[in-house]
């Protein structure tokens, strides 16, 4: 008889360089988590059964806690999936009260394993790319980050990121963050991927590109309806193409219609769809 594979059968254990596996993951299928083991994110787990390395894990607890199991193609089919995820699950703090998980819309055994867990559905993210020529650019004072801009750039940020959030309906939950010096050393840390938006002597937009993404895009909300977001969205399209580091791409809440359609209309179009879900844990 087939023995049952149980979450006490697997072993969640820290390794000393995941990115040696890094052959073993479809980057199209899980883009985030192969950049997470390229990076050589400390929150990244080998996943063990028996004598084998069947996969890698991601379980973080900096901002949310957030469990994410990615078993090797030649592990799956075996009933390890299941007991790999709640092994995961177990790896978390005992203080936890939830968590979260994410799946590529496409592939439908991560969501119906994603339910089966009890997960629901709390918000999905589309990632859309630029594929076209240079966009027509108004001139814009934008400049570098500085060290002095964080407190008007970071509350800026981050009241915009609130409202969006409302609009959604998917965050009813959410506020407005407060800085902190972690923030603080972050944003300093990346200085170089950031960008400043000021009229007038005032902090209006602010911006992050990492590679060829816009990982962030902020207007003021007291200076959003003027049109500053086409403009200046176009203006970061037009220096990641100058710079050749591939083809632009965003990631826009679903449900975040102005955005979506700000982006479309410049030209962007969906390529996948990216969806997170939340279980409440037993305490």
């Amino acid at each position: 008889m087939k023995k049952t594979v149980t979450a006490e059968d697997i072993r969640i254990f820290k390794i000393g360089d995941a990115a040696q596996y890094l052959p073993k993951i479809d980057r199209e299928e899980a883009e985030d988590f192969y950049e997470e083991v390229a990076d050589g994110s400390d929150e990244v787990f080998a996943v063990g059964y028996g004598d084998e390395t069947v996969g890698l894990a991601y379980i973080g607890c900096e901002e949310r806690a957030f469990a994410y199991v990615y078993l090797f193609h030649e592990y799956r089919g075996r009933g390890l999936g299941y007991p790999a995820a709640l092994a995961a699950e177990r790896a978390l703090p005992p203080t936890v009260e939830a968590v979260e998980t994410g799946y590529d819309l496409r592939d439908d055994a991560a969501k119906a394993l994603a339910e089966k867990m009890g997960y629901k559905r709390k918000y999905a993210s589309a990632k859309m790319v630029y594929e076209g020529d240079l966009l027509e650019e108004s001139p814009l004072p934008v400049r570098g980050y500085r060290n002095e801009d964080f407190l008007e750039a970071w509350t800026l940020s981050a009241e915009a990121f609130h409202r969006m959030r409302l609009s959604t309906g998917c965050f009813p939950e959410s506020t407005v963050g407060t800085p902190s010096d972690e923030k603080r050393a972050y944003w300093t840390e990346t200085a170089n991927e950031r960008l400043i938006l000021e009229l007038d002597d005032e902090i209006v937009g602010c911006a992050q590109i990492s590679g060829n993404e816009l990982s962030v895009v902020s207007i003021k909300i007291s200076r959003q309806g003027e049109g500053l977001g086409r403009k200046f969205v176009s203006y970061l399209v037009n220096r990641i193409l100058e710079k050749k580091a591939g083809a632009p791409v965003l990631w826009c809440v679903v449900g975040n219609v102005k955005a979506r359609n700000l982006y479309e209309s410049l030209g962007f179009r969906e390529i996948r769809r990216y969806e997170y879900a939340e279980k409440k844990l037993d305490q």
